[in-house]
Formats: C-alpha cells, sequence, structure tokens
C-alpha cells in the first residue's frame, strides 16, 4: 500500500542568468516565475510569488547591481500548514572588487549573489555547499493558516561585484527558489526535524515512484 504524502513543493527562480562578453553586464530571461516540481496531496496547497520582481529590469544587470526579489508563499489549501524555503546561489572561482578599498581580491569560489534574509521571521535551517552553489533552507516561525501569506524571504539580491572576464559569457547561471509546504505536524517537533522528515519521505517516495 502506497503511503499518503503530505506535503507540496513549488519551484521559481531566476533562469538563464548570461553575462556578457566584456564582462560588464548580465541577461536574466523573463522565465523567472515559471512554477515546476509540484507535489500535492489533500488539501495542502499553496503558491510561491515574487510581487516586485521586474523581468524588464533584470533584462540587464551589472556588477553589485541590485534587484529586487522577494519570495513569499501564500497558503492557498484548507490545513495548517509548515513552510520552508530553499534558495541555491551559484558558485564560481572569481576575482571580484573590495568595495570599500576598490582593490582587487584573490580569486576564491565565491557566491555569484548574495541577500539578507529577514531573521525576525524565518529561521536558517541549513547551509551547505555542493561544487555548482551553496544552498540554504530556511523555516518559517509561524504556522501558516489558510490565506495567510509568509513575509518575503528576502526584498532584494544583489549581483557580486566581479571583474571583466570573470565570469564566462557562453554560461547561464540560476538562482532557483523552492518552497516547500507541509500539513502541520505534531506540536512537539523542532522546525529542522520537520523538515528533514520531510525530506526523508519525498526521497523514498521518488524511489516507490509515488507523484
Amino acid at each position: 500500500m502506497k503511503r499518503k504524502k503530505y506535503l507540496l513543493a513549488v519551484g521559481a527562480g531566476i533562469a538563464g542568468i548570461m553575462v556578457s562578453a566584456g564582462g560588464t553586464a548580465a541577461y536574466l530571461s523573463k522565465s523567472v516565475n515559471e512554477v515546476r516540481n509540484v507535489f500535492t496531496a489533500g488539501s495542502v496547497n499553496a503558491q510561491l510569488t515574487e510581487a516586485h520582481w521586474d523581468a524588464a529590469l533584470a533584462g540587464k544587470t551589472y556588477p553589485g547591481q541590485v534587484l529586487k526579489k522577494d519570495p513569499a508563499v501564500e497558503n492557498t489549501g484548507e490545513n495548517d500548514a509548515n513552510v520552508f524555503l530553499e534558495v541555491n546561489i551559484p558558485m564560481q572561482s572569481i576575482s571580484i572588487l573590495d568595495q570599500n578599498t576598490g582593490k582587487k581580491l584573490l580569486k576564491e569560489k565565491r557566491e555569484l549573489f548574495s541577500f539578507q534574509a529577514d531573521d525576525s521571521k524565518w529561521t536558517l535551517l541549513s547551509k551547505e555547499q555542493t561544487q555548482e552553489n551553496r544552498k540554504y533552507v530556511y523555516g518559517y516561525k509561524t504556522v501558516l493558516k489558510p490565506g495567510e501569506t509568509t513575509a518575503p524571504l528576502f526584498q532584494e539580491i544583489v549581483m557580486v561585484p566581479y571583474l571583466e572576464g570573470e565570469l564566462d559569457p557562453s554560461k547561464s547561471y540560476d538562482v532557483p527558489v523552492i518552497a516547500s509546504v507541509i500539513q502541520k505536524q505534531d506540536d512537539s517537533k523542532t522546525m529542522k526535524e520537520v523538515y528533514q522528515e520531510y525530506i526523508k519521505q519525498y526521497e523514498n517516495d521518488k524511489k516507490e515512484g509515488i507523484g
């Protein structure tokens, strides 16, 4: 008998960030609000939005540019839910300009974008680095009731102050944001334990071909 799933995950992100040949600008596609990786069961439903994302402004970016990006999650289902957001920042070995001294810093593996999370509403559960990116996972501190929307995880992202020629003009870079919305669990469990159980079930369901 297949286990009944109790989760929903939706994803959206910046897609196809391209640097120019001269290294002075980057190009972002307009498909940023594409929703993907959707898993639903029962009345657990949600929507991931970025209300102030402007695809036109993001069409041509430059080193150090600030872009409005405010991922938030609305509970569109009938049950209370725990909400988690995963942000994946691409990394590359590059030299950058020190914003205080104006000097070139030595080449090392760096995140290509930065953000400031709202830690009054969200808790950092984990941060891990792979060969290509750094993954951040945050949990919303308040159980989300039907019809409610979380505070945005952050309000903007900032492009690293990279130097000309440091980024490959033929390569694209993604900054995906994925929301995991789980029907409210046992109050005795910590936010991290709830998320770990979600990951365990998700992996088991994938092995069993569920969803």
